[in-house]
């Protein structure tokens, strides 16, 4: 059923140059496993996986869709309604230029090998949990920096590179 709307709101797109927020395929759910309730129901675009909304209720999740929209359509342009939307990676140039210590880093502190997942340049120890006092202590003993900022891990391997070249 959600493929049908999303083909005719594809179709109807074509009588249009510019869409809305209700020209788009929308998609709610109840998560019924969310242990927060802030995330307790979601909404999202048929076809793009990747841009979600959470809320408290679904108007909630809804409206924070809305707004979330909007925001991307101030940077990006939209892509018609109902299109199959590709998930796009961010740049890793900068993780990519210490891979090295990256390597080390992984094995050391996250305890995952470094090749089995994808890093970009946004990536941080919170994507892995591990923004937490323990693992700040563990860094600071291990590479003898003071992680600062958001703890970015490009940041953090150059931090370690900055240290090692000092």
């Amino acid at each position: 059923m959600e493929k049908l709307k999303a083909t005719i709101k594809y179709l109807l797109s074509f009588f249009k140059s510019e869409w809305s927020f209700e020209d788009y395929p929308l998609e709610t759910w109840e998560n019924l496993n969310a242990q927060q309730d802030d995330i307790k129901f979601g909404a999202k675009f048929t076809n793009w996986s990747t841009f979600v909304a959470h809320g408290n209720t679904i108007p909630e999740a809804v409206e924070k869709l809305r707004t979330n929209l909007k925001e991307y359509a101030k940077e990006n342009p939209l892509p018609r309604p109902g299109s199959k939307v590709p998930i796009q990676f961010a740049e890793s140039a900068r993780v990519e230029q210490y891979e090295e210590i990256a390597v080390d880093f992984f094995e050391k502190i996250i305890g995952i090998n470094y090749y089995d997942c994808f890093i970009s340049d946004y990536s941080s120890l919170a994507d892995f949990d591990l923004d937490n006092p323990e693992t700040l202590e563990k860094i600071k003993e291990e590479y003898e920096i003071d992680p600062k900022g958001d703890l970015f891990l490009a940041d953090l391997f150059e931090q370690i590179k900055n240290k090692a070249s000092a």
